[in-house]
This record gives structure tokens, C-alpha cells and sequence, in this order.
């Protein structure tokens, strides 16, 4: 499987290292959310617009996107983000909820993607 290569690519390659940056950077204010589990939310629209993205990469090309891979990439990258918040962090910590939140996020971008590559080709 190779990557495609066009400007999805790039951007989420782009997205990627931003997602890592806010991912780890310390929190500086404690301010109240603006709604409960804002958190979540967050996780799960960065994971949907990683994965959009990836699997976007492919469409452009249309070519069918590596579902099972980009999931196994998904899971991959929420274990790794919350095991790197608990280790290379002070005002992080991983949580399991973010990581399903995560998930349910890439889920969401895959599922489309694959909604997307149907109607394309019926």
C-alpha cells in the first residue's frame, strides 16, 4: 500500500504534527470547559479530522480507502497519545475516555469515507 500523493496527504501529515503538539503541550489555565466532557469532543473531532483527512488522501485518487489499516492505525495512535499525556506531561494524564472518544471520531471519518467511495462508484 503507498501513499497517495496529493495535498490530503500533506495535510494530514500536517494535521498529525499539530494533533501531537496540542496533544501534549501543558495546560496553562484550569478555566471551567465551556460544556461537561468538552474534552471528548475535542478528542473525538481532532481523531475525525485526522482520519478524514488520511482517508480523504485516497478518495482524491479514487481509490478505495485502507479501512482496516487506518483503523489499526487509529487505535494505535489514542493509545499512544494517552500513554505519551501520562508519561511526558504534569498536567495531563491518559484516559480511557479519551482514547474511546478518540476512536469513536476515527470511526466516524472511516465510516464516511467509505459512504463516500460507495456512492462514487457505485
Amino acid at each position: 500500500m503507498s501513499l497517495p500523493r496529493n495535498k490530503y496527504t500533506a495535510l494530514a501529515a500536517l494535521w498529525f504534527v499539530l494533533l501531537w503538539y496540542f496533544l501534549l503541550r501543558e495546560s496553562g489555565t484550569h478555566a471551567a470547559p465551556p460544556f461537561p466532557h468538552f474534552d471528548k469532543a475535542a478528542h473525538c473531532a481532532a481523531f475525525f479530522a485526522q482520519f478524514w483527512l488520511a482517508a480523504r488522501a485516497w478518495l482524491q485518487e479514487n481509490h478505495r480507502p485502507p479501512l482496516l489499516p487506518l483503523a489499526a492505525a487509529a487505535i494505535a495512535l489514542a493509545a499512544a497519545s494517552e500513554t505519551a499525556q501520562t508519561l511526558f506531561t504534569r498536567s495531563r494524564s491518559g484516559d480511557p475516555l479519551d482514547a474511546l472518544a478518540d476512536l469513536l471520531g476515527a470511526a466516524a471519518a472511516l465510516l464516511l469515507a467509505g459512504k463516500v467511495f460507495r456512492s462514487r462508484n457505485g
